[in-house]
Parts: structure tokens; sequence; C-alpha cells
């Protein structure tokens, strides 16, 4: 696609800020930059958003430093993204950052995840995809600032949920009455559609008009773009200032859940088979829970039994986030019973390891068994700092919590356990505390291909030659770190950081190069990744430039 324009600057600014008429089938995309919104009203990286057109949007990082994101939704049945439905995106954000002089961050965000073979050749063939003319260094400095967030983003009918979901974390962090939670969300996307821009009537034009919008904030002309810059301490204090009018009207039923018991209400009553889903409330002795979209769901082949997982809101006897585990046995045989005793033990393992969250109720009988736990203070570390790679500011933040992640590691190694299923999503972050979700894997046998692809060492693939043990979750941990580092996980025979992201120190080279050795007893052990880790923070931080 080419670009036929002078100064971008002449398209970008309109005076017809807010197209209404063209506003409602882009509602998705305005809550997807809610929820960015809100997972920076606290401990954020972003200081201000700038939206652009219905799809586009830029965030200020704390560095200052601007990142350009561009959001897609997958309607269902369309399966995940090829790369050549990504072609022309990968090169609207490579025309931007190249007309920024590589001055920015690019990022792609969907409902929908990639293709094997789009992830191979975004990987090892970028080059394709790009006009003939640009040369190899090139593509390399482009990959290296091209994000593309795991997890993806939430569908277009639970987006809200999410959203009043995340909205009553932030407000609790804010200590703040969340039965408001829906007033707030709301009041901060009718916001946000306040300020997005008309959509362009021609491609040309919409590059154009990033590319000017992205060197006003390089040269610091934000008055040229106020009526679309939101700021965080504005949302912030709108939000604020929304709930603090919410208590001054009469009481009322606890808005959380209204938006939620809106995507799919419940008429008829509740079956020990039925099936979980965003909005359900779960009525146990003296207390009430209200189930969370995305719901797990497992069953294996023979259907023997049939899991499911979620996150959700205790409403009763108190307000607090928890996660709820139930398993319903269909068919009782060897499979069904030795997945019971798992989660038994899983239950357990919350009471045993003091490090991980309360153990809240549980129940059992001979075709269910169940139980829910506390999810630990603060936020996961995608809510609380967006999609890899991160800022300076995030992992310093990341690096200087290790110790105490390590203490909750230590705490499975010392009982003969390993966690097995580190990931960013059961990592929560409280100031400089880092606590688990979950047990993991701990309480089930090693089984061939387990844990999550991205970060799975190399003996879980074939656990029958190699058990899994603490050498296990030092892999894991590292893998996470490397992928936050630069934008990937490491894979086979990963490069070292800072071949990927040059401004990284080469002291975390060393340390996380150590911990991803393929033989589990040539790796460091845990507390030397973390000493090796927090040591780049006493010599200067992360990023040394």
């Amino acid at each position: 696609m080419a670009a036929a324009f002078s100064d971008p600057g002449d398209l970008f600014y309109d005076a017809r800020n807010t197209a209404r008429p063209t506003r409602g089938r882009f509602r998705y995309q305005d809550e997807c930059v809610a929820l960015r919104c809100i997972a920076n009203l606290i401990y954020g990286t972003v200081t201000e958003i700038i939206v652009e057109w219905s799809t586009d949007y830029i965030a200020i990082l704390a560095d200052e430093r601007p990142e350009l994101v561009s959001i897609k939704h997958r309607d269902p049945g369309q399966g995940d993204w090829q790369m050549s439905q990504l072609r022309h995106v990968i090169g609207d954000l490579h025309m931007v950052w190249r007309a920024m002089t590589e001055q920015c961050r690019c990022t792609f965000a969907s409902n929908a995840g990639l293709t094997p073979d789009a992830s191979d050749k975004l990987t090892n063939r970028l080059r394709d995809y790009l006009p003939a003319a640009v040369q190899p260094d090139e593509v390399a400095r482009f990959q290296a600032v091209l994000a593309m967030p795991d997890p993806p983003l939430p569908r277009r009918t639970e987006i809200t949920a999410v959203g009043v979901r995340d909205m009553v974390g932030a407000l609790s962090l804010l200590d703040r009455d969340t039965r408001y939670a829906e007033d707030c969300y709301r009041a901060l996307v009718d916001r946000i559609v306040a300020a997005a821009s008309e959509q362009p009537d021609r491609p040309e034009q919409r590059i154009a008009r990033l590319t000017g919008s992205m060197r006003a904030v390089n040269e610091r002309q934000r008055p040229r773009q106020a009526d679309q810059t939101l700021r965080i301490a504005d949302l912030r204090d709108l939000v604020l200032r929304t709930h603090d009018e919410c208590v001054r009207r009469p009481a009322r039923p606890a808005a959380s859940t209204m938006p939620l018991q809106a995507i799919r209400p419940r008429t008829a009553p509740l079956r020990d088979t039925d099936e979980w889903y965003g909005g359900l409330e779960l009525q146990f002795d003296g207390s009430s829970v209200l189930i969370h979209d995305p719901v797990e769901v497992h069953q294996p082949p023979d259907r023997s039994y049939r899991e499911q997982r979620s996150n959700g809101r205790q409403l009763v006897p108190r307000q607090r986030d928890v996660r709820v585990v139930r398993l319903d046995v269909v068919r009782p045989d060897r499979s069904a019973d030795q997945r019971r005793q798992q989660v038994i033990r899983e239950a357990d393992l919350h009471t045993q390891l003091r490090s991980l969250p309360e153990l809240i109720d549980r129940w059992s009988s001979d075709r269910q068994i169940g139980y829910v736990t506390a999810i630990p203070p603060g936020r996961s570390l995608p809510v609380v700092f967006g999609p890899p790679p991160y800022s300076a500011t995030a992992l310093d933040g990341l690096l200087r919590a290790l110790p105490s992640l390590g203490r909750v590691l230590a705490g499975f190694h010392s009982n003969g356990l390993a966690h097995r299923a580190l990931r960013p999503e059961a990592l929560f972050l409280a100031g400089h505390q880092l606590r688990l979700l979950d047990a993991g894997l701990a309480a089930a046998p090693p089984a061939m291909g387990e844990g999550m692809p991205s970060y799975r060492a190399p003996e879980q693939e074939r656990p029958a030659r190699r058990a899994p043990t603490a050498a296990t979750d030092v892999y894991q941990l590292a893998a996470i770190i490397y992928h936050l580092a630069v934008g990937q996980p490491p894979g086979p025979n990963p490069a070292p950081p800072s071949i990927l992201r040059p401004e990284l120190s080469p002291a975390i080279d060393r340390t996380l190069m150590a911990a991803l050795l393929p033989e589990p007893g040539d790796r460091l052990p845990l507390l030397d990744l973390i000493d090796g880790c927090t040591a780049v923070l006493r010599s200067g931080g992360a990023l040394a430039c």
C-alpha cells in the first residue's frame, strides 16, 4: 500500500472530531481502549492515550515513548489470523514506524491469535510481507518493536463483562465501593467515544493522520491533539467523581452484576451439570459467587468427567475476587477417579502451602467436587503492564518483585513439588510483591506436553525420560521474563535477549540464558536466577539505554 502525501499533519487534524453517525459498530474498539485505561489507573506504565480513528490509538508510556496500537476483531467461525490476512496491518504499522524515523513501538491486538504458520512467518519470514526495498537490518529493527499480545483480547460478547470486572478490581484498589463499577465503566467508555476521531475516507489518509499524530507526540505538540488525548490522571478523576456521584444516589442493588447477568440470563433452576457462563450466580451455604467469562472447560476424550474453572466475584458474605473450580463425574471410571483425586489435592495444597491464596470453601460428593479460593491481592501482570515487550519501568518493577515470588516457589520446592504451569496471567502484582493465582500442576502427575506451550520446559515434552522438578519452575520463570523483555517467548535454542532488543542490559543475558539451558541439572538454581535478576537493578536497570 503506497501512501501519497506530503504533510501528514494537514490530513490528521479534523475539525469534525467526533463522528457520531459512524460510531455504533466501533463500540468494541472503544471498550478495548477502556480496558487499557483501567489497567493503568493504579500502577500505570501508560500516562496518556490518544484516540485516533476507530481501530487505532496511541499509548504514551511513562518513558514518553509512543506505542501505536491497531485493534481488529474476529467474528465467531473466522478462526485465528493467517499471515495473508495480516499483510496490510503489518504494512501499515511498518509505514508509520518508518515515517516516525523508527521512534515508536507497534502493537497489533485482536480477540484471536495467530495460526502456527502465521506465527512462524512473522518470526522467520517477516521480510516477505514488507516492501521489497526494505533491508534485512531494518526488518530486524521493526521486528524488535512489533508486539502481538497473547492472550488475545476478549470477544465482543464478553468485553463489557470483562471491563466491569476490571473496574471492580480498580475500585477495590482505590478503596471505593465496587457496587458502582458498572456506572464508572460506562462513564469511562463514554469519555473514550467522545474523544475518538472520525474515520478517514481513504487508507492513505489514515496512515497520514496517524503519522502526523505520532510526530506531534514526539515534537511535544500536545495542544494540537487536546480533543483526542485522554490523560490517565484525568480518567482516574472521572472514575472517582462518577463513584462519588453514585454514592450520593439512593441505594440500589449491586451494579457490578447487572451487565454480566444481561449477557445470558438464567431462567431455569441451576442443575449440577449446568454449564457455567459469565453472569451466572452460584449459591453455596451462606455464600454467593458471580461467575466471570471466560470459563475454562476441560473434558477428556472418554467424557468420563467435566471440569470447569473460572474467576468470579464473591458477593455474600463479603465482596472479593475468587477462583472457582468444579469437577462433575459423568461416568465413574479410573480416569474420572484420578482427576477427582487431583482436584482434592489442589484444594489441600491451598491449605498446606501458606504462600498460596486462601481456601474459602470446598464441597464433595460421589458425583461432584469443587472448591473456591481467594484471588491474590493486586492484578495479573498482563493487566498491570499490558502487552510485551515491557517498558523500562515495567521490567524493573517485575525484577524488583521477583524475591517475593521466589519465596512462594521455594515453598513448593521444600515440599518436593513444582508448580509447572507458570504464566503471566497467574502472577499477581501488588506493590513490590508477586503472588501465585493457583497451585498449577503441582497436584497432577507429569504428562507429556503439559504446561503453557510458550513457557514449557524441555523435560515437560517427555517427562517419562526426565521428570519435572524445581528446575522446571526455573526454566518457566526465565522464559516468562525473556518473553516480557523482548516480546516473544524463547523457544528452542533462544538468542540472547539483547540480540532481539539491543537496549537490554547484557547482565540479563547471562542470567536468563543460564536458566534456559535444556538440561535441568545445568540450569541456575532458583535463588541464583532471582539474585542475577535483582543484580541487574543494582547495575542500572533492565534497559541499558
